[in-house]
């Protein structure tokens, strides 16, 4: 296996336990990391260079300069695939490939594809365009796309596998039909950034931030506020809303750009320095396509009341990932804050899309032909003034749309994504936008303790419950149900360690009549427990708080007829059991439990919730409902984006993102969105004590931030914040059709609670609520 350095595979090997225990790694560094994480103390490492001269699965491997792109799809004819059915594929796809220098393997797992594919980029690119308008299946979604140092699969143009040919035992078809179904389901769910990711086998949690020069825009729904407010159009919300999504990804996305979120009427969007002419013509054209939609309207659709306004900007700014419990992808950087001021500037100038000197200086001179100065003018936070520029085009007056608003008449109309009111759904039927479990009495004012913020997995797997189970009643359910849950070993588990699980099991659960099976693959967990309703749900609390696993993820809880797993307890080592008869199925496992892990952080957790239960988000209704509305960001954020680095920017937006999530998530409440250094959420309506706790908690966390750092020179001794708390009607839905989903809250509190934390600068208080919120407070809370 050693070969000369200049051509060799560089690798590490740690060696422990007197050779009884060893790991590989790529680098060093990580050996050291796991090294440490371990506590492993007597150990040797190896730098060793190997030149493989065959794949352990498939053939040779002298290859260099490849790419290996692994993919996930829905078969469109499930019912007739078979082994046979697969060997055609598999035959056709050999003799193409065998021409094209690609190799790979494709198995099946009812109703799913799973494909690997390997050789240079201008073959995999070839190859997976016509992949994927193969109608023999839909939603390909790519799981992993990177370099490889060779060929795994060198002599398998095109290995085919049906599952049960692998084997017979039921874990591993429930497993990965399970994490492929919501794996699926989730995607689009997920910001392109992130996606991007990992497409390249990347973890975006642990990406460091990504200066870039970007031209930056916010797409405005004009006056949606106004539409949110009508009584004859909270039905029709959730269609505008939808609608607006897909027209802003169909001309964003095309023309090269990219969207960084939704925020209710909102769209974020930015393209590559080089794009700018690009982003202009789209945004003219989604003016142009929202004329052409108002015109082909029945009477009464407020589709036919939809007009956008558009402010650009461009400047440097850092693509980076901002929290850990939620996460988001998204921009940050002072130009961020102007393109807003811009648009914001664009209503007063009623016009319809207006962009900076700088954004003209991009511009060929064509283009700049077209243009004509709007002039100079003073923006919010900003020292200086703003040069900014339009098309000549007809004004677009806010009061003359809000006042076609008002006089609107719906009639009869009906849409075709009808609001329902939330309180007087059926409680089995309802979606589960609240945590419901209780939360105890809140503490006021107490101190803030990052240690204490864990999941509320009790609430999280009680709201799972109430929608697999909703006619069970709460103590002693003996619903027959099945859970599965992904982690990451702490440590490489030996055959002792696997045995020594197998025995606590078989001694605990067999008086708890649970039975299920224990999946160890290279380091991640897969377990599924089966039993009554309450033993299963204990027994997962416990297997939460166990020390030798970490990053613990339900992936899905429903209800059966029968045991999948008649056995006390069963434990399958995949290294010893399935993946010795198809070592690929390793690959699959692996990197679908890693992406599964990665996107749930980005995904609204009543999505999560929903899908966990066995649902398709799909099937959310749109409600409405009543709620307390959560708004804070950072005092002077604006100042301190001109006067510090884009790292000291990122590095304060995180802190304070993971200080605000943990304080909302830890009271009850559910976060909406994470728009740079702002944070949105929402309490249920009887728990305006708590949304008082969360930002009496934030404030006091800013508070102990400022005395940590007051003795050195660290911009985190600066934050400060504000929190607005407000009470109102919010429409929450699906938005979006065209490969982006998007689970919106809006409502004209979501923009009026806003407003009102700006309120809190004025008045020179941290915390300010509407008398509203305060109505709803507790009489001690009240009167203090």
């Amino acid at each position: 296996f050693f070969g000369d350095a200049s051509a060799a595979n560089t690798m590490f090997l740690l060696v422990w336990k007197k050779g009884q225990q060893m790991a590989t790694f790529h680098t060093l560094e990580e050996s050291n990391e796991f090294k440490a994480a371990s506590n492993i103390e007597d150990s040797h490492v190896f730098h060793l260079k190997l030149t493989p001269t065959t794949s352990g699965a498939g053939g040779a491997n002298n290859a260099t300069g490849f790419r290996r792109l692994m993919y996930l799809s829905k078969s469109t004819e499930a019912e007739e695939v078979n082994s046979t059915y697969l060997a055609e594929m598999a035959g056709i796809a050999t003799i193409r490939n065998q021409e094209i220098g690609v190799s790979g393997f494709l198995m099946y797992s009812d109703p799913f594809f799973f494909q690997v594919i390997e050789g240079t980029d201008e073959d995999l690119d070839f190859l997976f365009a016509k992949i994927g308008a193969d109608p023999r299946h839909e939603r390909c979604i790519v799981l992993a796309n990177g370099p490889c140092t060779g060929r795994l699969y060198g002599d398998w143009h095109m290995k085919d596998s049906h599952i049960d040919s692998i084997t017979s035992h039921p874990a591993m078809k429930t497993i990965l039909y399970q994490i492929a179904r919501s794996f699926s389901s989730m995607w689009s769910y997920l910001p392109k950034s992130a996606g991007h990711m990992l497409l390249l086998g990347k973890d975006p949690n642990k990406q460091p931030p990504e200066p870039m020069s970007v031209v930056v825009t916010f797409i405005y729904l004009v006056e949606f506020s106004s539409i949110l407010s009508h009584p004859g159009l909270t039905e029709q919300c959730a269609e505008v809303l939808s609608t607006f999504v897909d027209v802003c990804v169909r001309n964003v996305e095309g023309s090269g750009g990219n969207i960084a979120k939704f925020i209710t009427g909102i769209c974020m969007a930015y393209w590559p320095i080089n794009r700018a002419e690009d982003a202009l013509t789209a945004l003219q054209q989604i003016n142009e396509d929202l004329a052409q939609l108002r015109g082909a309207q029945a009477p009464g659709s407020a589709l036919s009341l939809m007009y956008s306004r558009s402010g650009v900007h461009y400047g440097r700014a850092m693509l980076c990932n901002a929290g850990t419990r939620k996460s988001d992808f998204t921009l940050l950087g002072d130009c961020i804050n102007t393109a807003s001021r811009v648009a914001s500037l664009a209503v007063t100038l009623k016009s319809p899309l207006l962009f900076s000197f700088e954004v003209r200086c991009l511009l060929g001179d064509e283009m700049r032909d077209e243009i004509e100065s709007a002039g100079m003018h003073q923006v919010k936070g900003r020292d200086k003034p703003v040069v900014v520029y339009q098309f000549p085009s007809p004004i677009l007056d806010s009061d003359v749309v809000r006042q076609k608003i008002e006089q609107f008449n719906p009639g009869r109309y009906r849409c075709s994504m009808p609001v329902l009111d939330y309180e007087t759904m059926n409680p089995a039927k309802r979606p589960p936008i609240f945590d419901n479990a209780p939360k105890g009495n809140p503490k006021i004012g107490k101190k803030y303790n990052a240690a204490a913020h864990r999941d509320s997995l009790v609430d999280r797997l009680t709201e799972i419950a109430r929608l697999a189970f909703p006619g069970s009643q709460a103590g002693g359910d003996s619903t027959l149900i099945s859970l599965t849950y992904l982690s990451n070993s702490v440590r490489p588990m030996s055959r002792l360690d696997l045995a020594a699980i197998q025995r606590t099991a078989l001694r605990r659960n067999a008086s708890q009549g649970i039975t299920g099976c224990l999946l160890y693959v290279n380091g991640l967990f897969v377990q599924t427990i089966e039993g009554p309703r309450d033993n299963v749900i204990n027994l997962y609390l416990k297997i939460r708080e166990d020390p030798r696993h970490k990053d613990v993820v339900t992936v899905y809880m429903v209800p059966i007829q029968d045991r999948v797993y008649q056995e006390a307890w069963t434990m399958t080592t995949a290294s010893e059991d399935m993946l010795a008869t198809f070592p690929p199925l390793q690959d699959v496992l692996s990197q679908l439990a890693k992406s599964f892990t990665s996107l749930e952080t980005y995904v609204p957790s009543t999505v999560v919730r929903y899908l966990t239960a066995g649902n398709n988000p799909r099937d959310l209704m749109p409600v409405s409902v009543e709620c307390v509305m959560f708004a804070t960001d950072i005092c002077s954020f604006t100042m301190l984006t001109e006067k510090s680095s884009l790292e000291e920017v990122w590095m304060i937006c995180n802190t304070f993102i993971d200080a605000c999530t943990s304080a909302i998530c830890a009271e009850g409440g559910e976060v909406i969105k994470l728009i740079g250094d702002c944070v949105t959420a929402y309490f249920p309506s009887e728990r305006a004590d708590n949304a008082v706790a969360a930002s009496q908690e934030l404030y006091m966390f800013c508070v102990h931030m400022r005395e940590a750092f007051q003795e050195i020179l660290d911009v985190r001794a600066c934050i400060a914040c504000g929190v607005g708390l407000d009470y109102g009607q919010v429409v929450m839905a699906q938005a979006g059709s065209l490969g982006l989903t998007e689970y919106a809250v809006a409502g004209a509190v979501s923009a009026r609670v806003m407003e009102v934390e700006a309120l809190s600068r004025d008045v020179g208080r941290a915390i300010v609520c509407t008398e509203p919120v305060v109505d709803r407070l507790s009489p001690p809370l009240r009167d203090s």
